[in-house]
């Protein structure tokens, strides 16, 4: 009978090394995977969302999703979201409307199903319908009483002076992942120690560099990153320092394609589409580009412009 070899100490060794490589090996491939898919994911939401809101712009002159009324944007309905016949012309005129009851009309109407509104890694969790009165999802106006924890896509604001529409020129961003500036249906403050959400002031030596010929585009990205959404994974290589914010965010355009982006200053002229114009005269490229960051749900915190983007929840 022969003698079965031992594992030797060196034997051991290389064993524990060969493990240690695959392992560093596998860990940012799993990371990697798990990123493009929740990209794929979150994008494909979007692209459907688009689909969608062209869908309903047939049936409504080329306008998109916009909720009845006159009332201010705000972070709850002032109906209840169940209530199944509001009066928009009369009672229900002046009551705050939230931006998700808006998109909820692609609920009622076009046949989206609500898990189409949130994406894997964002705070969101799906809106299940769960009522005391047996609704259908048609029958609701809202994504439930908590709205905002069941959209993760801003769009936007469609109760401003310059709601979204089909004339809009197709590099005008109607949609994308989740507003920075917004968390948990609150507006947050700009973050402490370079944290989301940021407002950029760009350095004159980066005016140019946001197309990617340039050579200084990378240092361009790196510097916006502060800003862009929170719906993605940042990439942490595991032999490298924890990333601290997200690649980027998926855009949806006027015309219904959705692009991903590295920064959010990517609407027209280089617009922020995350914050609003502080004005519309005498413009500078720190106010398209930096924008105004939102501080209530009042009607200074709308967009300037045609031009100017305000995705917000």
């Amino acid at each position: 009978m022969e003698k079965q070899p031992k594992l030797t100490l060196i034997g051991l060794i290389v064993v524990i090394l060969v493990t240690s490589f695959v392992f560093l090996v596998l860990i940012p491939v799993r990371d990697k995977i798990s990123r493009i898919a929740n990209k794929i994911v979150c994008g494909t939401n979007l692209k459907g969302i688009g689909t969608s809101i062209i869908v309903y712009s047939n049936d409504y002159d080329d306008n998109y999703p916009q909720l009845p009324g006159q009332g201010a944007w705000a972070k709850k309905l002032g109906f209840s979201y169940d209530l199944e016949k509001p009066n928009f012309e009369i009672d229900q005129s002046q009551t705050d409307r939230t931006i998700s009851a808006s998109l909820y009309l692609l609920v009622k109407e076009v046949d989206v199903h609500p898990k189409s509104f949130v994406c894997p890694y964002a705070d969101q969790i799906e809106f299940d319908g769960s009522n005391p009165k047996n609704l259908g999802f048609v029958d609701f106006w809202d994504f439930g009483p908590d709205p905002y924890k069941h959209v993760s896509y801003a769009y936007h604001n469609p109760y401003g002076k310059y709601p979204p529409n089909g004339w809009r020129s197709a590099a005008f961003a109607i949609a994308a992942d989740m507003n920075p500036w917004f968390k948990n249906g609150d507006i947050v403050p700009p973050g402490q120690n370079n944290d989301t959400p940021q407002i950029i002031n760009i350095p004159p030596d980066l005016l140019d560099a946001a197309t990617y010929d340039h050579p200084l585009n990378r240092k361009w990205r790196e510097l916006w990153k502060p800003s862009n959404s929170l719906n993605e994974l940042p990439y942490t290589h595991p032999l490298k320092k924890k990333a601290k914010h997200s690649e980027g965010q998926n855009v949806l355009w006027a015309d219904g394609h959705f692009s991903f982006e590295r920064t959010p200053n990517t609407g027209i002229k280089r617009d922020n589409i995350y914050t609003f114009w502080s004005t519309d005269e005498n413009l500078s490229e720190q106010d398209i580009q930096g924008g105004t960051a939102p501080t209530s749900r009042s009607e200074e915190n709308d967009a300037q412009s045609e031009t100017d983007s305000f995705l917000a929840i």
